[in-house]
């Protein structure tokens, strides 16, 4: 993977290894984002029980998404982050009933 480079303009020639790379540190930073939006919209003084709904309702859809396509290329480690933060969303959405 290191050895195969592939020429993607503006001089960069990344190789496969470089790509995989970015690709799951990608990932993480993505994660990360998500999340502290979540606790930026929870933790706001005029967050309404509707909009905690929806926040929680496209958290479950993204995250099924997610899963969905870690299922599908059967890449285990995502996959078992994806299924293990799932069920705290899904309570989250019964609790706000």
């Amino acid at each position: 993977m290191r050895a195969a480079r592939l020429p993607m303009g503006m001089g960069m020639a990344p190789s496969l290894f470089d790509i995989f790379r970015d690709l799951a540190f990608t990932m993480s930073v993505t994660f990360f984002a998500l999340a502290a939006l979540n606790v930026v919209i929870v933790r706001h003084r005029d967050t309404t029980p509707a909009l905690l709904r929806s926040v929680t309702v496209l958290n479950l859809v993204w995250l099924t998404g997610f899963i969905a396509v870690c299922w599908l290329y059967a890449v285990p480690p995502p996959l078992v982050s994806g299924v293990a933060i799932w069920p705290f969303f899904l309570m989250a959405l019964l609790r706000n009933r």
